[in-house]
């Protein structure tokens, strides 16, 4: 037996089990077990397993299983005439130089730039008036057709509604004798012919319309473009509406018969599946 498997066996003595105790607490084979007290190695599975039963048993005997590896690692290449394990060294931790992430300063930069411009135009920059569209200034001219060649005014007959201060004494005879644009030759204006009024249209005439069901039967009823009925009526079972125009559809047409304004228009129609719309037009 080597230091190893002694220092496993007097860890176990001190715990105060023995190899059937720790079989049942870490299912591990106590063959394999024995054989680790007893670095006998070549009964161990492979390496790989048998640096889990190592770690398994040093857990269960409260030792350290880093260690107990170590140990074990050490005696199996003594033994084997393999390799010998080297205690790993713990890294340095260099301190680090803190570098900037000029891709995240850049995109700070940006936003900044857009909220303080946002914030300029929405409380500091001035407020613009709007532009005052410029004002065109029309001028009338008097057409040259309505000028009088004599500058003396012209008397003439007073026209309707209209009071003519009479012409004074010293007026030429031919100055009387000028047309004037828009008079008629006795010096009455023209007037308009006055255009007839536009006649109104009547209004549509509402009717009273009802509905008989000669037998059981499905009717549909669409009065002034509105579905006013749409089921199935009894033997005898009427239905009344007020509009201008009634559209009906009925899978037995021969069993509806529709009454106008008390005027019974006869059957909705000949065939089993037929219409109609009320009142009939002049022909149908």
């Amino acid at each position: 037996m080597g230091e190893f498997g002694e220092f496993l066996q007097n860890a176990r003595a001190y715990k105060g089990v023995t190899l059937r105790d720790v079989e049942r607490a870490t299912r591990i084979n106590r063959r394999y077990l024995a054989a680790l007290e007893q670095e006998n190695f070549d009964e161990l599975p492979p390496l790989t397993y048998a640096r889990g039963i190592v770690r398994t048993y040093a857990q269960y005997l409260g030792l350290d299983p880093v260690s107990v590896l170590a140990m074990f690692e050490n005696a199996h290449g003594q033994r084997s005439g393999g390799f010998r394990v080297v205690p790993a060294v713990k890294p340095i931790q260099a301190p680090t130089h803190w570098a900037p992430n000029f891709a995240i300063i850049a995109f700070m930069v940006v936003m900044s730039a857009v909220v303080f411009a946002w914030l300029y135009s929405a409380y500091l920059a001035p407020p613009t008036m709007p532009a005052t569209p410029p004002v065109t200034r029309v001028e009338t001219e008097t057409p040259s057709s309505l000028a009088l060649e004599s500058p003396v005014p012209t008397a003439s007959a007073p026209t309707v509604g209209t009071q003519v201060a009479p012409a004074p004494a010293s007026t030429p005879a031919e100055a009387l004798s000028t047309p004037v644009p828009g008079l008629t030759p006795t010096g009455v204006a023209p007037t308009s012919t006055p255009e007839p009024a536009p006649t109104a249209t009547p209004a549509s005439q509402e009717h009273t319309f009802e509905i008989i069901a000669m037998d059981r039967v499905w009717v549909q009823a669409t009065v002034d473009g509105q579905v006013v009925l749409s089921e199935i009526l009894a033997a005898g079972e009427r239905r009344s509406f007020r509009g201008t125009q009634l559209h009906v559809v009925s899978g037995n047409a021969p069993l509806v018969r529709v009454i106008v304004d008390g005027v019974d228009q006869g059957l909705l129609g000949a065939q089993w599946d037929d219409e109609a719309t009320f009142p009939r037009e002049s022909g149908q």
